[in-house]
């Protein structure tokens, strides 16, 4: 019988760092086990833990990793963040994270910004022959409708740009990203035919003042959901869109990428 949980701690070391942007980078995690870690991505949650390389030796051999995590003193307990994998190399055994840097006050951050090649860590992530590896720690849901609403913050970014390359070329919709700046606009591989619009909080160039976070996904989504009943009619279709983003801390959720889509 397989393990209720899909999920289990792969040990890596960074293999490499690219500088995607002004605000993100992406690292290479490589370790023999990565060959058995799922490529489902989409917007399936992983976990990186950051530590000592006696902690990550424990916490790897623990019957329980998480039960381990929390039996740790406060001021000992490994540093644990939530990502989404932008890509998996089974048959090289790497996977891409790619990180939304804020300084190095932040030990993610730091880790992403000064880590060298060959420092230790874990992905706790799905194991690819678990029967449940595709849908554990998953939020996205297409219930095969031909119309797609994807909206997010930074954060965000990595499980939308998996979404859209897992579209098929029929569908339609538009994605919105919130980010830092206009030179985090990057672009996104996807046959569908979904309008991607990247919304920098910052202007630029100091033009003008910075938007509050959330702000402009507000009214975009808005505008959009607004337009799109024009053309296709029904008010449910404003309601369905514009109502996911009426609560504004909802805007700026990233454990989920999509908020709507017809039918839904």
């Amino acid at each position: 019988m397989a393990p209720r949980s899909a999920y289990r701690p792969f040990a890596v070391t960074l293999a490499g760092r690219q500088r995607l942007s002004e605000n993100f980078v992406r690292l290479t995690f490589a370790g023999p086990d990565l060959a058995e870690f799922a490529d489902t991505c989409l917007d399936q949650r992983i976990k990186l833990v950051l530590g000592t390389d006696a902690q990550l030796s424990s916490a790897g051999a623990a019957p329980s990793w998480m039960d381990w995590w929390r039996d740790q003193p406060d001021d000992e307990r490994p540093t644990m963040r939530t990502y989404t994998a932008r890509f998996v190399r089974r048959e090289q055994a790497e996977v891409d994270v790619d990180f939304v840097t804020h300084g190095t006050s932040g030990p993610a951050s730091r880790f992403a910004l000064e880590a060298q090649v060959g420092d230790r860590a874990l992905l706790v992530g799905a194991y690819a022959d678990h029967p449940e590896a595709d849908t554990q720690g998953l939020a996205w849901r297409r219930s095969g409708a031909s119309t797609v609403l994807l909206v997010g913050d930074e954060t965000a970014q990595p499980a939308i740009a998996n979404i859209l390359r897992s579209l098929p070329a029929h569908v339609t919709g538009a994605a919105f990203l919130e980010v830092p700046a206009p030179a985090d606009a990057m672009d996104i591989d996807t046959a569908a035919e979904v309008a991607v619009t990247y919304l920098p909080r910052s202007p630029g160039d100091g033009a003008g003042e910075e938007h509050a976070r959330g702000e402009r996904l507000t009214a975009a989504v808005r505008d959009w959901a607004t337009a799109w009943t024009a053309e296709a009619g029904g008010d449910a279709v404003a309601t369905g869109a514009s109502g996911a983003v009426e609560d504004d801390e909802n805007v700026s959720t990233t454990e989920t990428g999509i908020l709507w889509e017809e039918g839904a």
